[in-house]
């Protein structure tokens, strides 16, 4: 196995790094042990990046954590121990997170402590488009955001030690783009922390009962002051101040993160950066008030460039209030750049232009350019995921009703789009049996309920609704798709596999004796292999038809860890192909099924398996009416 450049590069060299892997390289510069988190694009890869460094860097302590909130209290207890710690996870993580962050905000850090919340303008891989700025304001915690992934890892090995000297956590927010985007980086030296470790017993800090509280939030106000004033002074806060006017304006502008390098690209296609001032935060909370007040005094109009919510134009618009500069100065943010979404580059370049009163017209498109057609995301051929859905559609069939199928994320969420169409509701991790709580208290017995999770979001947050389902009697159906794999987020293990991060053997956690352990009666419990399609059938239908809280644990390695499985131990995978004589144009494969491999020659008007992308799954030959698809005989 080759050796990461990130990991034999000296430093001083040049490297081209991930987003995620120039944080990570910032994490080991700054001496950190301890690292957990929870997968999560755009976050993944930061503790992935860290797990490829663990050969080598052998007092890295890190673990894929069973959630969040788990993952925060594991890095907070390296901070209590006097050990520079840092957490990550994406921005929806933060709220499993926020019962200990909120508290723990209150005591500070002791060894350097940093959340890392990786925000997703346009939900690219989430449910919402939350801005984790708020949590800095709500936390009072100082938010860091970097711009480029240089600046990211300089900005968080610096955070560490900002960190310690404020004995503050911090957040440190990211977005999609910087997280998933390449640049060069310049490695810097690996520190060494020389001190003790350890534990120090103290309760005032440590044990957050009210009386101590009360002590630790003026505490908290008091270290919130001193970083206030110390924002001015921040050394990846910036300001350039111009004399120049446009068009008879002093113009400035305020920006962070990535909004921030692609504003500059903007200023750079116009040639007017060094005709306006530009405050660039590093630090977005709290802000730097002398910077802002010396921005205002130097410009008559000011735009705000952020994605998302008005974060920090609203912070400028309290600043000029209470220096009555309110009706002086005009601050500009959401009233030229949307709140939601990410920012394309055409759109920096139209408002930018229309705010400075400079003639764009557009970047002209070349003639052979070619638009791609819009597809939607789906399961992967051979995906068991696809076969445990196509179960539950027959039974629904069979029995002459229909389901309320609640679900959790992960990439079984993909079956609510055509064929298998089988979703009805997903909000949030662990949701899907939690909603199934309610509605079975109010559905009829027509309408079976089923929770349906996978294996790794099973051990998140499904368990604690299990309990409550089996102590309050809900009647539900819990399907657990077990794939042996956090597939979605990069195929990371989780307690079902065994596996920890470092892929040293951990303690393997069975799914069935954690079920029966939450009090899911032995009678209430099925497993079946996912891709055994009529089993599946018949034993879905018999947990349908039962009665209390039921679960049925469909299990079948993901198809592309499978693929990879069957290529390192040299297995050939079987050869399905359609009998063109027997195949009837039914459709039934393509539009019931839908599995990708499986297409239609319109002229012949038969089914086609394309072999370069099958699975050998078999499924498909039990899902054809004809008998018409068939295992080659090797």
């Amino acid at each position: 196995m080759s050796v990461p450049h990130f990991v034999v590069s000296n430093p001083g060299s040049h490297v081209i790094l991930l987003g995620n892997e120039a944080i990570a390289r910032g994490i080991l510069e700054a001496g950190v042990i301890i690292g957990a988190g929870y997968p999560g694009t755009p976050s993944s890869e930061i503790l992935s990046t860290l797990a490829k460094m663990y050969p080598y860097f052998s007092h890295l302590k890190i673990e894929w954590s069973i959630n969040e909130k788990v993952a925060f209290e594991v890095a907070y207890g390296g901070s209590m121990s006097n050990v520079r710690s840092v957490v990550c996870m994406k921005h929806v993580g933060v709220n499993v997170a926020s019962d200990a962050f909120m508290t723990a905000a209150y005591a500070g850090a002791r060894g350097g402590m940093v959340l890392v919340s990786a925000d997703d303008p346009n939900c690219y891989s989430s449910q919402n488009e939350q801005d984790n700025r708020y949590y800095g304001l709500h936390a009072l915690v100082p938010v860091f955001e970097p711009s480029t992934p240089q600046e990211a890892k300089d900005l968080i090995k610096y955070a560490f030690e900002f960190s310690e000297n404020f004995q503050t956590v911090v957040l440190f927010r990211t977005t999609t783009r910087l997280n998933h985007g390449r640049g060069d980086v310049v490695l810097g030296e690996i520190e060494e922390i020389k001190r003790e470790y350890g534990f120090d017993w103290d309760r005032s800090r440590w044990v957050c009962l009210p009386s101590h509280s009360r002590v630790l939030r003026l505490r908290l106000l008091e270290r919130l002051k001193e970083i206030s004033e110390f924002a001015n002074d921040f050394p990846y806060n910036y300001l350039k101040i111009s004399k120049k006017r446009l068009n008879g304006k002093r113009i400035g502008f305020v920006s962070a993160g990535i909004p921030y390098a692609h504003l500059m690209d903007a200023l750079n296609h116009f040639g007017v950066k060094d005709d306006v001032s530009i405050l660039k935060l590093g630090m977005v909370y709290p802000p730097p008030k002398k910077l802002i007040k010396k921005l205002f005094s130097s410009v008559d109009k000011i735009l705000v460039v952020e994605e998302l919510e008005p974060f920090i134009e609203n912070i400028l618009k309290q600043i000029a209030y209470d220096e009555g500069l309110s009706k002086e100065i005009e601050i500009h943010g959401k009233d030229i750049f949307p709140q939601n979404g990410e920012f394309s580059a055409e759109l920096y370049l139209e408002n930018v232009a229309d705010f400075v009163d400079l003639e764009y017209n557009g970047v002209p498109v070349p003639n052979d350019l070619i638009i791609m057609p819009p597809r939607l995301p789906i399961l992967c051929p051979g995906c068991s995921h696809r076969a445990s859905f196509y179960a539950i559609k027959q039974v629904e069939k069979k029995l002459k009703t229909k389901f309320v199928n609640s679900s959790d994320i992960g990439c079984y969420t993909l079956a609510v789009y055509k064929p298998l169409e089988s979703l009805d509701i997903e909000v949030c991790m662990g949701g899907s049996i939690g909603f199934a709580n309610g509605i079975s208290k109010i559905q009829s017995k027509g309408n079976p309920v089923l929770a349906i999770l996978g294996d790794s979001t099973f051990f998140h947050s499904g368990i604690p609704a299990l309990i409550n389902a089996v102590h309050n009697q809900n009647n539900i159906l819990v399907m657990i798709l077990d794939n042996r794999s956090t597939s979605m987020t990069g195929f990371q293990d989780n307690p079902g596999t065994g596996i920890k991060i470092t892929k040293e053997l951990g303690t393997k956690v069975n799914i069935e004796d954690l079920v029966r352990g939450c009090g899911v009666s032995p009678e209430n419990l099925w497993v079946e292999d996912s891709n055994n399609l009529l089993e599946m059938i018949e034993k879905l239908e018999k947990a349908v038809k039962a009665d209390g809280v039921r679960v049925f644990i469909s299990r079948h390695t993901c198809s592309l860890v499978e693929a990879n499985e069957f290529k390192a131990k040299q297995i050939v995978p079987p050869t399905v192909k359609v009998d063109p004589e027997k195949c009837k144009g039914c459709l039934i494969c393509v539009n019931d099924f839908g599995c990708p491999s499986i297409i239609f020659d319109e002229n012949e008007k038969k089914a086609i398996i394309e072999q370069d992308t099958c699975r050998g799954c078999k499924v498909c030959i039990d899902v054809c009416i004809h008998d018409a698809i068939y295992e080659v005989e090797e």
